[in-house]
């Protein structure tokens, strides 16, 4: 926090000088915007909608007065200050309005050529990286549990960072999670922010809801008579170890014929590849939520967003059901996905 405070403050020093010839005014900046971000412990809940509004607006703001310094020493020009601040407000308004409208459902159709018969049509929803928190609420809850709901999945995966806050401040908000409904029931693992508000509390409000917990854990269901697994693992945050060959081996003797892994974060591809898992699912990156780290996301994580290959399994990145901080979504989009299992398809196809 110490750090985040300091590096705030010379961002309000930078800020300053650009709006005052005196170097006193610009530590005085300085510390008014630090004073608006960074969060202080007792004001915490009623304080985090206008620090992450504050937030948005200054990514913007200092996005768009580097781009006129570096004009500026290259050109000998600068974009003007009324442009910069109207270009902040109008970015933010957008991403605002994206990121409060809620979710698209994605529908992936994903071909796999030795997928038994049984399989064809299979639906899996997931949903990710909801933040249950300061900025999602119960209406909007609400409304992905419609959407899901809507599309008649064989079951629903929750793949991490469903809660931001701590549960006893989010009673009415998880308790619309419990409303989910598909044919084999719901599978969670916890993201990173829900050990940052204390793990274990989120693990058992989500079990007295009726999730299925699949911290290090796989559970087989059938489909027309035939065994499935769907596995899971922790977050590194947790510092409880992966254990992907467990699991597999307690579950060996089910002799599954596809095998699913629920991640929130994608690294874990590779190993989930070469240990015998046909599709990973995992979010975490937001795909950047917004620019520039929706630029920045690809230079941090090798897998950011949608499907790719790795080795022979599939693996799906959501973007994120929901929006971390700031509730501003420009240059990616919050959804739902539906990924439909398809026998001996040549062409993948996404909406």
């Amino acid at each position: 926090m110490i750090f985040f405070a300091f590096f705030i403050s010379l961002i309000g020093i930078y800020i300053g000088a650009h709006f005052s010839d005196q170097p006193s005014n610009w530590i005085v900046i300085g510390l008014m915007i630090t004073a608006l971000i960074v969060p202080s412990k007792g004001l915490l809940r009623w304080k985090l909608p206008i620090t992450f509004a504050a937030i948005g607006f200054l990514n913007f703001f200092v996005i768009l007065i580097i781009i006129s310094d570096l004009i500026l020493v290259s050109l000998g020009q600068s974009i003007s200050k009324t442009f910069i601040l109207f270009s902040s407000l109008s970015f933010c308004f957008i991403g605002f309005y994206k990121g409060k409208k809620g979710p698209v459902i994605n529908h992936i159709i994903l071909p796999i050529s030795n997928l038994p018969s049984e399989f064809d049509g299979f639906r899996i929803g997931q949903i990710s990286d909801l933040h249950i928190g300061a900025m999602v609420r119960q209406k909007y809850v609400q409304d992905v549990v419609e959407k899901i709901n809507s599309t008649n999945c064989h079951v629903v995966t929750l793949t991490g960072d469903i809660g931001d806050g701590f549960v006893k401040d989010y009673r009415e908000e998880i308790h619309e999670i419990k409303n989910i409904k598909s044919q084999y029931g719901q599978f969670y693992v916890p993201g990173n922010h829900e050990y940052y508000w204390n793990g274990n509390e989120w693990l058992g409000a989500m079990n007295n809801i009726g999730m299925i917990n699949l911290v290090n854990r796989g559970k087989i269901i059938y489909h027309n008579n035939r065994p499935l697994l769907l596995a899971g693992v922790p977050d590194p945050v947790s510092r409880i170890n992966p254990d992907l060959a467990g699991i597999l081996e307690l579950n060996k003797e089910d002799n599954p014929d596809f095998k699913i892994l629920l991640s929130h974060r994608p690294g874990i591809a590779i190993s989930a590849s070469e240990a015998g898992f046909d599709l990973q699912l995992s979010g975490h990156t937001h795909g950047g939520q917004f620019f520039p780290w929706t630029i920045v996301v690809k230079w941090v994580h090798k897998i950011h967003k949608g499907l790719h290959k790795v080795g022979t399994m599939w693996i799906y990145v959501n973007q994120g059901t929901g929006s971390w901080g700031p509730q501003l979504r420009l240059g990616s989009q919050t959804e739902i996905a539906i990924i439909t299992l398809k026998k001996e398809t040549n062409q993948i196809t996404s909406s």
